[in-house]
């Protein structure tokens, strides 16, 4: 999987929250840095945050992730076609065959924000692990807020989901609300290039519901399509293909896309900084809580477009 790079792993973050928690700092930006050197050493903020995101959200352990100190655009370039062997006669020329490319891909800086309230009882309480409390409450909050953008945004004001962007792979039969059968699935899959069937990000999105319908899917030996696994991702598979749950996927629908397969590296996410955090007690004075804000800002695009396909459910 393409990770998130590690943020800094030292006690001073927990000394730095639990100064805000005080009142002693109004505020601080946890940066994104190097990656641990395998010493065992406590997990940053910015990490822990990070992890309960993927457990929410486990695309964000897929797709490629590019870390800025800053929110300027970045632009990245994508392939459309590839260089071509020719059979060329002795003493013959050899023409030129050049790859072409399409147009940059922009990535800027859209600023997702979360708020958490604690009382005052819950920072003075010693026994209590805010820390772990606040990563959990964030955490949730940009997995479901984040996720959904990267896979539905417009694009406008916010990030450009995938799914907007990704070829139709199969269209369902009319006339069966949007649903798929197996043979739908086996054509979805076998749409793409079989280079990328061979990538270990190689991968199919669905949410809960998609998933349900998919472990009910029979071939014509009246044997499951869907396979549970013993990997030790624990991701289960449909034709050997892992299925990654969505929540941010909608469910089958007519004309709705409810599934999607490819190469999820081509998936690209850009982190705008660190993760900034503050503390305000003015803001629910009236009810003694402190109000804390966490922020982070990210872009996303399918940069490769071609290699992400999607089923689109049939006509009414």
């Amino acid at each position: 999987a393409v990770n998130f790079k590690d943020a800094s792993v030292s006690d001073d973050e927990a000394d730095i929250l639990r100064k805000i928690a005080r009142g002693e700092q109004r505020g601080y930006e946890f940066r994104i840095t190097g990656g641990s050197q395998g010493s065992p050493v406590p997990t940053g903020f910015y990490q822990q945050i990070v992890k309960v995101a993927r457990l929410v959200n486990p695309l964000l352990d897929y797709a490629t992730v590019l870390n800025t100190a800053s929110g300027e655009n970045l632009q990245i370039p994508s392939q459309a076609t590839f260089s071509t062997a020719t059979i060329v006669g002795q003493g013959v020329s050899i023409g030129t065959s050049e790859p072409t490319f399409n147009a940059f891909t922009t990535l800027g800086a859209y600023k997702f924000s979360a708020l958490s309230q604690l009382s005052r009882e819950l920072i003075l309480d010693a026994g209590v692990d805010i820390i772990g409390f606040l990563a959990e409450q964030f955490g949730n909050a940009f997995a479901f807020g984040i996720g959904d953008k990267i896979v539905n945004g417009t694009g406008t004001v916010e990030p450009t989901g995938f799914l907007t962007q990704a070829g139709t792979g199969v269209t369902g039969a009319t006339g069966t609300t949007g649903a798929f059968t197996a043979d739908n699935v086996i054509d979805l899959v076998y749409s793409l290039d079989g280079a990328l069937r061979k990538l270990p990000s190689f991968a199919l999105l669905a949410n809960s519901t998609s998933i349900a319908a998919l472990r009910k899917l029979k071939d014509s030996q009246n044997r499951y399509l869907f396979e549970i696994s013993d990997r030790a991702d624990r991701a289960d598979l449909v034709l050997g293909v892992p299925v990654i749950e969505t929540p941010a996927m909608p469910s089958p629908g007519t004309g709705v896309r409810s599934l999607a397969v490819g190469d999820l590296k081509s998936l690209y996410i850009r982190n705008a900084g660190g993760l900034a955090v503050d503390r305000s007690d003015d803001f629910a004075f009236g009810n003694d809580l402190s109000t804390w804000r966490a922020t982070w800002r990210l872009d996303s695009a399918l940069i490769q477009k071609s290699n992400i396909k999607v089923f689109r459910g049939g006509t009414a």
